[in-house]
């Protein structure tokens, strides 16, 4: 396993040989460059950060908000026929060749950036999507932009992210997993001792790790992720920014009303977002569809990928 991860891990994904380049300067409106032909990815320029993305699917304009490569791969191929996916990644998430100040980049800095993405491309109205805590850059999007927001897609996220969301996640863990699976836990993180993680770099030893703590993601503790993720960027210093100080403090219910239609999708075994954290918050989002995969842990759209197309769409053709 350790040497396909390096393998892959150093190769740009084939969907980022951009063919074309989006520019947006502080205070303007995007611009297109001319091409002969139609393109499906590209990078959007704004404020000298490059923040690429690529489109598959017809249907609704959806853009997905954060890990661009292992969405593509979670989300089915039958979705495509219902959504233009735009998997796009957000300025913590890429890689950059020189020094950043992590601490000018806000919620209100991605949101500002998926709208920019939006007009770049020449959409009105588009769904959001987000996965994990990228949900909540979904669902910020709705709540500053609702006149250009048809739908919001939220997959595993929780409502808040603070020490006490990770004692609730903690309590979950101990009281619902396993003996099993937190044998396989142990197992697996004992193995990513110094000598294994040795000549790996900071996305590598990531990607690894998580792999490792696949019994708290996966239905399936033995489940191997090593596909879904290989070839993927890993920006440890941007997420540990998202995470630890923008999310420090954030608490969905703050802010304007969310009148959007919002779909929530979350797994009875998810140990890293127990859907627990939403019994005294789903009254509080008042367009919300509730739902709860019994054989899922993080990723729903992948491990109950039929019934969870199902329930989306025709949740979409409702709404």
């Amino acid at each position: 396993m350790k040497k396909s991860l390096l393998r892959f891990t150093m190769i740009i994904p084939l969907v980022f040989l951009l063919c074309f380049t989006f520019s947006c300067k502080q205070g303007e409106e995007p611009t297109i460059e001319e091409t002969e032909e139609e393109d499906t990815s590209g990078t959007v320029n704004i404020d000298g950060f490059e923040l690429p993305y690529f489109i598959e699917g017809t249907g609704i304009p959806c853009v997905v908000t954060c890990d661009a490569l292992p969405q593509s791969r979670a989300l089915s191929q039958g979705l495509r026929k219902h959504f233009k996916f735009v998997f796009l990644e957000p300025r913590v998430g890429i890689r950059y060749d020189k020094p950043v100040k992590y601490d000018n980049i806000t919620m209100d800095t991605i949101v500002e950036d998926i709208d920019k993405v939006r007009r770049a491309l020449g959409i009105d109205e588009i769904a959001v999507l987000g996965h994990s805590a990228c949900g909540l850059f979904a669902i910020e999007y709705a709540r500053k932009y609702p006149e250009h927001t048809s739908h919001v897609i939220m997959i595993g996220t929780p409502p808040y992210w603070n020490a006490g969301a990770i004692e609730v996640g903690k309590e979950y863990w101990e009281s619902n997993a396993s003996d099993e699976r937190k044998m396989i836990l142990k197992r697996n993180r004992d193995k990513l001792n110094k000598e294994a993680l040795s000549g790996l770099s900071s996305s590598e030893v990531q990607i690894m790790r998580y792999i490792a703590n696949g019994p708290l993601y996966w239905y399936d503790p033995t489940y191997d992720c090593l596909w879904l993720i290989e070839g993927y960027y890993w920006n440890v210093e941007g997420w540990n920014h998202f995470l630890n100080i923008i999310m420090a403090e954030y608490d969905i219910t703050r802010g304007n009303q969310i009148t959007t239609p919002v779909f929530l999708a979350l797994g009875r075994h998810d140990y890293v977002v127990p859907y627990v954290l939403w019994d005294d918050q789903t009254e509080k989002l008042s367009n919300l569809s509730y739902n709860l995969f019994e054989k899922s842990g993080h990723y729903p759209m992948l491990e109950e990928q039929e019934l969870f197309d199902k329930k989306l769409i025709d949740w979409i053709k409702s709404h």
